[in-house]
């Protein structure tokens, strides 16, 4: 440790010296050499995309949509800056601690924005802290990972940066029915070469800060018992909905109280899916993806059975690699199709912001009473949304002319049961069709 610092003072003695020289290549050789003793990397990305719709909508909004919503612009989506120090089960205890710090600049801080980072009038703000935490492997069994902060989480498939995805656009199940962070503590385990367990103790879904009296749980269970076959499941478990008003900061104590219908801060949330991907070729993969939450006395929709909302989906990836994707030049051919039902009329065309920070308004015809299209999908007085299903499918072409460049052009088809989607100045019609466009720079 005592080597680290003197090195540490060193290096900026000798930065300061050959500044005032006039000369860098010194101060630059020996800041690498110290960011490489401490461990810590450096990382980004830049992402910008041009979506066009073929309906036109008047609105410039591509329905249902979360990160891609802007129809017929071109958008910078995003700078990242990570800074990271990877902790290793092996070595000192000082290898065994690490961090992660992500920030995001850009029109996708609109959506992966914490919900409870929403202020009044600034619900717009471009700038996100994407990931925070700091983790720590206890040298117990195969090292047990610790980790405490705000962190991806371990619920689905896709995540928030489009490049990590198969695709540019994210799909609904993702954008409207699962979380995009976590924020408390994580316990994982590789208890076998071929198997990890994780669970977490966390304040509920994109909540920095909890918007309730509860905690809720998450956890994932990954085997790869094989090379061409992997299986995982996953689930969060606890109370979800606020006891106050989430878009003002903290919760108001009193402002909802049990029992009352869409407001029920003891309800409670279950979500349980898996992931199953089949290899068939090293250059073939396929990966299935059904997924079920519950949430209890969460609707307002009248004539529902129960008050409980329900939302459900069977999403399925190819991707074929044509070479090498590490190389100069590689290519890939993606697709994704999804089926997503939306039973309780809670995680589509609600108005407003969806749980996930995102824009979730159906803009299908609008009249006295709110959103009238497809016989009322949303009604400003109720607050209730439109019970339906969504499905569609998503075909990607990926080309890297560099490891470091990636560039992507999708076509994707929705349709739903209801007219939610907007053609020209105000038709409401059940389909929408993009074609999309992204480069993405690595550094």
């Amino acid at each position: 440790m005592r080597s680290v610092r003197s090195r540490i003072g060193i290096g900026i003695g000798m930065c300061a010296m050959v500044s005032l020289l006039g000369g860098n290549a010194v101060s630059a050789a020996d800041a690498d050499s110290i960011w490489k003793d401490l461990g810590i990397k450096l990382s980004g990305a830049v992402d910008t995309t041009y979506t066009q719709n073929f309906n036109n909508p008047n609105t410039n909004l591509n329905s249902l949509r979360v990160f891609d919503t802007q129809a017929n612009s071109f958008v910078p989506q995003v700078a990242q800056f990570m800074v990271e120090r990877q902790a290793v089960a092996s070595g000192s205890a000082m290898d065994r601690v690490g961090f992660r710090a992500r920030v995001n600049f850009g029109a996708q801080s609109r959506f992966s924005r914490a919900r409870t980072n929403y202020q009044p009038g600034t619900d717009n703000n471009e700038l996100d802290v994407h990931e925070l935490y700091g983790e720590y492997i206890a040298p117990i069994g195969n090292g047990l990972k610790i980790q405490a902060g705000k962190i991806n989480t371990l619920i689905g498939l896709e995540v928030i940066n489009s490049w990590e995805n198969p695709s540019i656009s994210r799909s609904w199940t993702f954008g409207l029915g699962q979380a995009f962070t976590t924020t408390g503590i994580r316990f994982t385990y590789p208890f076998a070469s071929w198997g990890t367990a994780a669970i977490g103790l966390i304040n509920g879904w994109d909540n920095i800060e909890d918007n309730n009296r509860g905690k809720s749980f998450e956890y994932k269970v990954d085997l790869t018992p094989h090379e061409m076959f992997g299986f995982a499941v996953y689930g969060s478990y606890g109370a979800e909905q606020t006891n106050g008003n989430a878009t003002v900061g903290n919760a108001l104590t009193g402002a909802c109280v049990s029992g009352t219908t869409g407001c029920d801060p003891t309800g409670k949330r279950t979500v349980v899916g898996a992931l199953i991907t089949i290899k068939p070729t090293p250059k073939d993969t396929l990966i299935l993806e059904p997924y079920y939450a519950n949430e209890g006395n969460a609707t307002t929709n009248a004539g529902q059975p129960s008050r409980n909302a329900r939302w459900n989906a069977l999403l399925l990836y190819y991707t074929h690699d044509f070479n090498d994707q590490n190389q100069p030049h590689a290519f890939s051919l993606r697709a994704r199709g999804e089926i997503f039902e939306d039973a309780g009329g809670t995680r589509t065309c609600v108005g407003g912001n969806n749980f996930n920070g995102g824009a979730n308004v159906c803009t299908g015809g609008f009249g006295a009473g709110g959103f009238t299209t497809g016989g009322g999908v949303f009604n400003t007085a109720t607050g209730s949304g439109a019970r339906q299903t969504l499905w569609g499918g998503t075909f990607t072409l990926q080309y890297k002319p560099a490891p470091s460049l990636i560039t992507r052009v999708e076509f994707r088809y929705d349709k739903s049961d209801q007219n939610v989607f907007l053609r020209g100045a105000g038709e409401g019609i059940n389909n929408q069709q993009t074609l999309g466009f992204q480069v993405v720079y690595l550094f």
